[in-house]
């Protein structure tokens, strides 16, 4: 195989994975009523919850990762799936711009997360998180900003 053909599969290879991408984000917009901005990239193996219209808003230049989940209702406090007490809990979730969600990490119901954040791997978010931090764990919590990040990094 000449490198002419090898540069031709991957081009093909390319097309068919921002094809797939394009639908994707068809379904979510359309189908599933769900607001995501432009540049936004959401794992195929990403699972965002969607029982009701517009919900679930996700902004800007977002990059949610592989095996996130974005609930817009819970069974918490019904008492699970026996319903022992209580109402199913809804609650939008509201992503701003430029916010990076790790591997793993469950947003909860209610929860808004500000511009310009990281939300480490693994996280449990349970509370609103504000604009311009890093923060991770279970439950999340705001561990530094951006700009802590920024002046101590290294090349």
């Amino acid at each position: 195989m000449n490198s002419m053909d090898m540069k031709r599969k991957i081009n093909i290879l390319r097309i068919i994975s921002q094809s797939r991408l394009r639908i994707r984000l068809f379904i979510y917009r359309r189908i599933r009523k769900i607001r995501i901005g432009k540049n936004t990239y959401i794992s195929p193996k990403a699972y965002i919850d969607h029982h009701k219209s517009f919900s679930v808003e996700i902004g800007d230049n977002c990059y949610i990762t592989r095996d996130c989940i974005i609930l817009d209702h819970t069974q918490e406090k019904q008492g699970g799936p026996l319903k022992l007490w209580g109402e199913i809990e809804y609650g939008k979730v509201k992503i701003g711009n430029n916010v990076f969600i790790g591997v793993k990490s469950v947003i909860m119901p209610g929860v808004t997360i500000g511009d310009n954040v990281i939300i480490g791997a693994m996280s449990l978010v349970t509370k609103d998180i504000p604009s311009d931090v890093v923060a991770y764990g279970q439950p999340a919590k705001v561990i530094k900003s951006i700009d802590d990040v920024i002046k101590n990094r290294k090349y």
